[in-house]
């Protein structure tokens, strides 16, 4: 080899290193893993993917992305998901799987964020005709708990996943959910800085295999879907209960009541007139007595 060729060789090799050396160690802000775990279910042979997320040292409160399925035998799959345990407790788009796309996609949060490897969901699958499928994350991104919301790019190793043929009418992908979700907080609150200073009830459950999909609130009349456990009251003056209720993934609920307020003007008034009344009418019996 002649000298010219070395030197470049040896500057191509320096080029490289100080590149390395300087370069960001993590040139994404967080890995998405795909892991394939054992079911456990007796009797029950669909497939589990656990999607978990690896922070890589940064703080994160919001995931977003699309996981796509690709292979022969996408038209022959079933897929059901599971948030139940997942660290992220806010939805705003529940991760569902898309027959039309072949994709699950989702946007989930979590206040104050969290830095550790932890449970996005779980994805359950079989199929009706065995093969192969290509399970990847072309479109994924993760923000940054700075008070910025500082946008990064996700990493993800794609899994080729080999699937045995199923009989249908013997293996579902339904959750094996039959618990209802609890309610781990309901507190009334009001603040001049939120909402217009009106009083909202904050809340949030917990369902520990399906997840919880969505609330609803009732107030009177009115019933209100809600996603982010945070509801306005219409009536500022809570002249009546407020029913929230939680449903997971599979459609079971859990109902908790807030009762109507207790209104001390009205009420006060009311035992006032009581007691007036009660008195005339003693009085009243206490003169017929004395006449007698």
């Amino acid at each position: 080899m002649n000298r010219p060729k070395i030197l470049t060789l040896y500057f191509a090799v320096g080029f490289v290193g100080l590149f390395l050396f300087f370069a960001p160690q993590n040139l994404f802000a967080a890995q998405l893993i795909l892991k394939n775990v054992t079911n456990t279910v007796a009797g029950d042979g669909t497939t589990i993917i656990e999607a978990r997320i690896d922070p890589q040292s940064e703080r994160l409160n919001v995931v977003e992305g699309a996981i796509n399925f690709q292979g022969a035998i996408t038209d022959k799959l079933s897929v059901a998901v599971e948030t139940g345990g997942s660290v992220l407790t806010i939805w705003p788009t529940v991760p569902k799987f898309l027959s039309n796309e072949k994709s699950i996609r989702f946007v989930g949060g979590v206040p104050g964020g969290f830095d550790h490897e932890g449970l996005l969901f779980r994805i359950r699958l079989f199929a009706t005709v065995s093969g192969d499928i290509t399970i990847s994350l072309p479109q994924g991104a993760v923000y940054l708990n700075d008070g910025k919301g500082t946008k990064e790019p996700v990493s993800v190793q794609s899994v080729i996943l080999h699937l045995d043929k199923q009989d249908p009418n013997t293996i579902s992908t339904s959750s094996p959910d039959n618990i209802p979700p609890y309610f781990d907080s309901v507190e009334i609150g009001q603040d001049p800085n939120s909402y217009d200073g009106k009083s909202f009830v904050s809340f949030h459950a917990t369902d520990d295999i399906s997840g919880v999909a969505r609330y609803e609130v009732t107030e009177g009349s009115s019933t209100t879907e809600i996603t982010d456990g945070v509801y306005v009251f219409k009536d500022q003056d809570r002249k009546v209960p407020v029913l929230i209720t939680a449903y997971d993934q599979v459609g079971n609920s859990q109902t908790t009541e807030i009762p109507a307020r207790f209104n001390k003007t009205k009420d006060v008034i009311l035992v006032l007139i009581f007691v007036v009344i009660l008195l005339a009418v003693l009085l009243y019996g206490f003169k017929k007595i004395i006449k007698k």
